[in-house]
């Protein structure tokens, strides 16, 4: 048997050498590429939460509507572009934009009522600050409940596209209905109003 062995080393000593330096290296990449992903997922976590938390902010100061909405539409894709460039996968705004829709039409139509809702919650708001016999207190309050919506339709968006860009602009085996959605279940629409107001001290 000892003499069997050495004969395979003689013969295949090199071939087995090459193969043993290809797994120890294909091993190291991919712990290489596993630390990579952890420490894009921590800056795309800050990157969607800032754009999440200014976005709120622009949103509920902004007295006029239509262009809440509009403002909160672009910032969406501007924090898929973002995303895109964090991953190495750079998208242009076309493709932006049709990620925002593929997002936004799996989600059940959550995210489209948290989109209506900020709507209509925009017109008070502009009849609030145009009357001001309705009062600083009334124009606040649809402010703060705007922002929460606008806040979690980012964060919502922001998750989606990151899970998109980690599986390499891919929704996997699962697909995207499947993924998104399950995406939607582990935000707690909550927690992320109690961050907004502990950060912004409401």
């Amino acid at each position: 048997l000892k003499h069997k062995i050495l004969t395979i080393l003689n013969r295949e000593g090199r071939s087995l050498l090459a193969l043993n330096a290809l797994v120890e290296a294909r091993d190291a990449e991919a712990n290489i590429a596993r630390q990579v992903l952890k420490l894009r997922q921590t800056e795309a976590d800050d990157l969607i939460w800032q754009f999440a938390k200014y976005k709120a902010l622009a949103v509920g100061i902004n007295p006029i509507a239509f262009l809440d909405v509009m403002g909160a539409t672009v910032a969406d894709l501007a924090l898929i572009r973002s995303l895109s460039r964090l991953y190495g996968l750079p998208m242009t705004g076309y493709e932006a934009g049709k990620l925002w829709q593929t997002i936004f039409s799996s989600a059940g139509g959550v995210l489209l009522g948290e989109l209506g809702s900020s709507f209509l919650l925009g017109f008070g708001k502009s009849a609030a600050a145009a009357a001001p016999q309705i009062g600083f207190s009334t124009f606040a309050g649809v402010a703060v409940t705007q922002a929460s919506l606008a806040a979690y339709g980012t964060y919502a968006v922001g998750r989606a596209a990151q899970v998109y860009l980690e599986k390499g602009c891919t929704w996997g085996p699962l697909g995207q209905d499947t993924v998104i959605q399950e995406i939607l279940a582990t935000i707690e629409r909550n927690t992320i109003i109690d961050r907004l107001q502990q950060e912004f001290k409401i």
